[in-house]
């Protein structure tokens, strides 16, 4: 029962080490790396609910504000709200497909993107030229490596998942 949170807990931690170290970068391509977190909180919004999907998005999102520049909260509400919407849209859509991984995953950054630059203009830290240099590209990659770490967290998942049916 609580072996899904300890896995939840390294996933969590993984990724913010791949996305915070700079000797990640080798996975950038033109300056962008995946928000392999994001990616995270969707997969887990998408397979365990929406509930689930936006208590990791609010608690991945504080980690990652606390170890980047940003003001608390500016990563953390776009990834609560996108892990709530694909919570309540991922029991509905079939998984196993990878187009509807990838266009769940590309949509799901684009929204995340666009509310990340809304708060961060609020918040006086961007331009809307981001759009095209971060964000659309963003979107691109996490759509690209979604499937094979979608399949990767099922094997991780692969009991609490049988637990519960899927």
């Amino acid at each position: 029962m609580i072996i899904p949170y300890i896995f939840t807990a390294v996933l969590i931690i993984l990724s913010l080490l791949i996305q915070g170290h700079s000797s990640f970068d080798v996975i950038s391509i033109a300056g962008v790396k995946p928000d392999l977190l994001f990616i995270l909180v969707v997969y887990l919004a998408y397979s365990f609910g929406s509930f689930y999907g936006e208590v990791t998005g609010f608690i991945s999102g504080l980690l990652h504000d606390a170890i980047s520049n940003s003001p608390l909260g500016l990563l953390a509400f776009p990834k609560m709200a996108v892990g709530f919407v694909a919570g309540m849209f991922g029991r509905s859509i079939i998984k196993s497909n990878i187009i509807s991984i990838t266009l769940i995953l590309f949509i799901a950054s684009l929204v995340k993107g666009i509310m990340t630059l809304i708060l961060a203009y609020i918040f006086h830290h961007t331009s809307i030229a981001v759009v095209l240099h971060i964000i659309l590209p963003e979107a691109f990659y996490n759509a690209l490596i979604a499937p094979a770490l979608f399949i990767l967290f099922d094997k991780v998942y692969e009991k609490e998942l049988e637990r519960e049916g899927f």
